[in-house]
């Protein structure tokens, strides 16, 4: 574990390096941090808007039903029968139409178009992400085969962008493939089988992450379709080209610490001013909360740029193997942030 994570440091501070030297490396990640941002207020304030109205015409609703039972419970005095009581219950209990605790207003709100709008935001915000991935995997692409600078915003982003068809067929493999092994996870039965059950539906799910990520460069640096890029992929995967896997270069737990490290930083910053009663306005609080945010950009911003650093300089390094014997890949130098990390 220690190896990994010495192996993981070694690759980020090379991953840094790297960008340092050619800052436009990091431009994708900054916008996907801000893109993140957006759509998730974007997201609040629809659902907000959609409780709101559903709220407001569930208010008028009962106004209307409160005069009508104020009249129906004086026909009820006069002849009351089994089944005008029963109504009665029936409309007054929980997620009832005459229901206060608002549950069946929410229910409401959960309409087709509310959900199709709620799907459009979140599809849009992944391929979003997406999209941005594929600008830095283009650019650090260029940087590792053709020298620091050489790679272009503007050219990155076409590529990525005639690609879109390939990636939105990655986005829905992807997805189906996640359900399929959350579903065999839920539906694992006890014993032998239900261990056996599990184990292959992780296998599912780590392989998938593992193989999007081969596919995604194979897409945007070799401008194939999805099914060119998932034979590519399995290519690479049966010639034995890469022997290195995420567990052995400990990237993604080192990003998780700093990032929780980050977070834990800011909450206890904030719990000493609201313990010290200092005012949530006054200069010491103001700067304190805008250097944790940057604080968070920066660093949310660094751990997708390293991630996608890593994938790409693997599949260069597949690339360039692919070419070479078994004999000529141990003298053969890989990719600068990878030879780091494995030195």
């Amino acid at each position: 574990m220690f190896e990994s994570f010495g192996r993981g440091f070694k690759m980020i501070m090379a991953a840094i390096k790297m960008g340092w030297q050619d800052k436009r490396l990091l431009l994708p990640a900054i916008l996907t941090v801000f893109s993140n941002f957006f759509f998730a207020i974007m997201l609040f304030f629809e659902g907000k808007s959609r409780v709101a109205a559903t709220a407001h015409g569930a208010q008028a609703a009962q106004g209307a039903h409160a005069v009508a039972a104020h009249g129906a419970h004086h026909a009820a005095k006069i002849t009351p029968t089994p089944e005008g009581i029963q109504q009665f219950i029936g409309q007054t209990a929980l997620n009832g139409q005459w229901d206060q605790s608002g549950v069946g207003a929410l229910q409401q709100a959960a309409s087709p178009d509310a959900v199709f709008a709620v799907v459009a935001i979140l599809s849009l915000w992944w391929l979003t992400n997406r999209f941005l991935e594929g600008v830095t995997t283009a650019l650090v692409y260029s940087h590792l085969t053709e020298g620091a600078g050489s790679g272009k915003f503007s050219t990155s982003c076409a590529a990525v962008f005639s690609s879109l068809p390939a990636i939105i067929t990655l986005g829905l493999v992807t997805l189906i493939a996640k359900r399929i092994a959350r579903f065999m996870r839920d539906k694992r039965g006890s014993g032998i089988f239900g261990m056996g059950v599990n184990f292959l539906s992780s296998i599912v799910e780590i392989f998938w992450t593992m193989a999007g990520h081969l596919i995604l460069p194979a897409i945007v640096i070799e401008g194939t379709s999805f099914w060119g890029a998932l034979k590519r992929s399995d290519r690479i995967g049966q010639g034995n080209l890469i022997t290195i896997g995420v567990g052995e270069i400990g990237i993604d737990t080192i990003n998780r610490v700093v990032l929780l490290l980050v977070a834990g930083g800011g909450m206890a910053g904030f719990s000493y001013a609201y313990v010290s009663h200092l005012s949530m306005a006054s200069p010491i609080v103001v700067l304190g909360g805008c250097l944790w945010a940057s604080t968070v950009i920066v660093v949310t911003a660094m751990s997708i740029y390293i991630r996608a650093a890593f994938f790409t300089c693997l599949y260069v390094w597949a690339i360039e193997a692919e070419a070479l014997t078994e004999a000529e890949r141990i003298n053969h130098s890989m990719p600068a942030p990878l030879a780091a990390a494995m030195a």
